[in-house]
């Protein structure tokens, strides 16, 4: 994820960057961490180690979660793949999103929860 908040010449000017920024924002912020907006974020880390979702729960959760949240992101395409490696000392989700616009541009965020 990039910090823009690190040197203020620094912007992006691509939709598919800015709605890429908005994923890895969204999936790494918890409610209630966004003063004024407590809805923002997704408890991810919450939903996947509480609730033990089935990998088509997570996709759809994550879909919904973009949707509803991001301004850029949702005007995409959204193809969400969810995968579950059971482990013997720990398990993990692997989850890659990929977005894709009418003239077939195509950005990617993979994420692994452990």
């Amino acid at each position: 994820m990039l910090d823009l908040a690190l040197d203020g010449r620094i912007f992006l000017d691509n939709p598919l960057d800015c709605a890429l920024q908005e994923i890895d924002m969204l999936l790494n912020t918890e409610n209630t961490q966004l003063i004024g907006y407590p809805n923002y974020g997704t408890e991810f880390e919450t939903f996947l180690w509480t609730l033990s979702p089935t990998t088509l729960e997570i996709e759809k959760y994550i879909r919904e979660k973009i949707e509803q949240s991001t301004h850029f992101a949702s005007q995409y395409k959204i193809f969400v793949k969810a995968s579950y490696m059971e482990g013997e000392y720990r398990s993990i989700y692997y989850v890659r999103i990929l977005l894709m616009d009418d003239e077939g541009n195509t950005g990617v965020r993979e994420y692994q929860y452990q």
